[in-house]
């Protein structure tokens, strides 16, 4: 988990737990912020319990006084998941969040990273259609804790994720299709040719994040670009940018439902990057390690 503890007293603090693709994004930018007295603790996702220990150590008493933004972005990807896994998840995560939640004296308003493309959007359905899956299952159970947990909190549902590849840590699908076209290698892809999918570049989603901190609202917030993609033009984009051949092996879908949204239903906080741009910088950023 990394901290964002202001000199000021009247200021928020502010901690990321994950340091996934939308953690490291969210941190980023508050560092391009420059928030100042910044501290980072690893996280020991095998015990939990740690993690109430760690920022208590990690922070001066005087300083838990204040109110604290606590995003939460930690999640592993459910691929691997059964229905057998959920509830000890569920279970991990009460611990780990209530460990930090009882280690804060001060009020904490907690920013929860939950999945559109499990869940679907807040507070109804559109032309999505949610899957019954063990992923959508662990999701689902942890925005019922977290109303257990906190009086305070912001669920985000979020669209698919992407961003620039890192040694150890997943990249989203455009992530792994823009460095194997780059390196001549194949990328296999669970989906149809004509399967729609929603894509955020991480930097958009961290935005989305941010500017939600100055609303004073416990309204659950769907985070999604405002139109969908076959995949054929995904791989067309990418190809377009890279200007290499973009190799494909199609698999059996792993999930085969189109996500699609009501662009009515996408939160006005997400920026308006297009899919192209996103790839853009997924190029520069591989370019430039």
């Amino acid at each position: 988990m990394r901290g964002f503890t202001s000199l000021d007293d009247d200021r928020r603090a502010t901690i990321v737990v994950g340091e996934g693709l939308i953690g490291s994004a969210v941190s980023a930018r508050l560092q391009r912020l420059g928030t100042p007295g910044e501290w980072y603790r690893p996280t020991a996702w095998a015990d939990p319990d740690s993690l109430g220990r760690d920022l208590a150590a990690a922070v001066d008493p005087v300083g838990r006084d204040r109110p604290l933004d606590l995003i939460w972005s930690a999640g592993g990807t459910g691929t691997t998941m059964t229905s057998a896994d959920a509830p000890a998840r569920r279970r991990s995560f009460e611990r780990a969040l209530g460990g930090l939640i009882e280690a804060w004296a001060g009020p904490v308003r907690v920013h929860h990273v939950s999945s559109a493309g499990a869940l679907g959007p807040p507070g109804g359905t559109d032309r999505f259609a949610t899957g019954d899956t063990p992923y959508a299952e662990l999701k689902a159970l942890e925005e019922e804790a977290l109303t257990e947990l906190v009086d305070s909190s912001v669920v985000y549902r979020v669209s698919s994720v992407f961003g620039a590849p890192r040694p150890g840590a997943r990249a989203g699908a455009i992530g792994v299709l823009v460095e194997n076209s780059l390196r001549g290698r194949e990328t296999h892809i669970y989906a149809r040719s004509t399967t729609m999918r929603n894509y955020l570049h991480a930097a958009d989603v961290a935005e989305a994040i941010l500017r939600n901190r100055a609303v004073d609202s416990d309204e659950s917030v769907l985070v999604t670009a405002s139109r969908s993609h076959p995949m054929y033009e995904v791989i067309s984009l990418v190809g377009q940018v890279t200007r290499r051949p973009v190799p494909i092996c199609y698999r059996p879908p792993a999930n085969d439902h189109d996500m699609v949204f009501d662009p009515r239903l996408r939160s006005p906080l997400v920026p308006e990057r297009s899919l192209l741009s996103g790839i853009k910088l997924v190029y520069d950023g591989i370019l430039a390690r």
